[in-house]
């Protein structure tokens, strides 16, 4: 994607370059040589120069869609970088011999939600991305919601240990949420460094480790 961009820049500001420098060409020669006898050259200089600023407000809106969308791709990987330590050293498991209720951290989910809303992913070639983004976030607010229930009933009523275990020990069974959320984790991880491997993204995913 990267090298893609960097091509369509480079076409771009060439076409731009181009036909504004063919139309100041063209005037030269008409007000010079032919001291503006031929009145065929007017249009064709005007029309070099539309091209010219079509161009170049093509360009520039290609260009404010790419900046919007790079942030949104190191807000993501940020927020990536976050909830991998959270989801490691976060929910540590409780100590079997003297379990007791806790307050657990949540999940961040504010960059996810701001790149599905701003759109800047909408266009072709980011379909997979936007998918997993979909259901990352849709597990994330799962979780999230029942840590709240959780929370609400381990602190509003007595709660027995045996009981504190048995939450813990669902929440941390192999298959059970946290691993749905690691492997969901792993997966916006590998398609970032892979197909969204910008210096800047790849600079943030850097604190993961290789």
């Amino acid at each position: 994607m990267g090298l893609l961009g960097r091509l369509s820049r480079q076409f771009f500001a060439a076409a731009t370059v181009a036909c504004l420098l063919a139309a100041l060409g063209i005037c030269v020669w008409w007000l010079t040589v032919a001291r503006g006898r031929d009145e065929h050259f007017e249009p064709a200089a005007s029309g070099l120069a539309l091209v010219a600023a079509i161009t170049g407000v093509y360009a520039e809106r290609r260009a404010a869609a790419r900046e919007r969308r790079a942030q949104a791709l190191y807000a993501l990987a940020d927020e990536l970088v976050k909830n991998t330590e959270l989801l490691g050293t976060g929910f540590a498991p409780l100590d079997r011999f003297a379990p007791r209720a806790r307050v657990y951290p949540r999940l961040l989910q504010s960059a996810t939600d701001a790149a599905l809303v701003s759109g800047v992913f909408s266009g072709p070639g980011h379909d997979e991305l936007v998918a997993l983004l979909h259901r990352w976030r849709d597990a994330v607010h799962d979780f999230n919601r029942r840590l709240d229930l959780t929370e609400l009933r381990t602190y509003v009523s007595r709660v027995p240990p045996e009981e504190l275990l048995a939450i813990d020990e669902a929440m941390h069974r192999p298959g059970g949420q946290l691993d749905g959320l690691r492997r969901l984790r792993s997966s916006v991880e590998e398609l970032l460094r892979g197909r969204y491997a910008e210096p800047g993204v790849v600079a943030r995913l850097q604190q993961l480790g290789p």
